[in-house]
């Protein structure tokens, strides 16, 4: 968990990561965080752009980096730094 006791969420909102599934993936965050009443305890962060654009979509959870997941990877990574 990032410092703050908060889990830190960095998401890629260039055009080639947004349009590969960082929209879906937002949403599945956002939705998450209302359902499970978690929204205090993330930080979303979004990025014009990390650099990562063939790998993407790019996401970063607490420094760590992923590339190519979609709503449902992030909902259990969340979940996972969470607990």
């Amino acid at each position: 968990m990032a410092n703050d006791g908060k889990v830190k969420i960095e998401l890629c909102m260039g055009s080639s990561c947004f349009a590969r599934g960082n929209s879906s993936i937002l949403s599945a965050i956002e939705s998450y965080a209302n359902e499970k009443g978690v929204s205090d305890r993330i930080e979303l962060e979004g990025h014009l752009c990390l650099g990562r654009c063939n790998s993407g979509p790019h996401i970063s959870i607490n420094g760590k980096e992923y590339s190519a997941l979609d709503a449902e990877n992030i909902v259990d990574l969340i979940s996972k730094e969470l607990s």
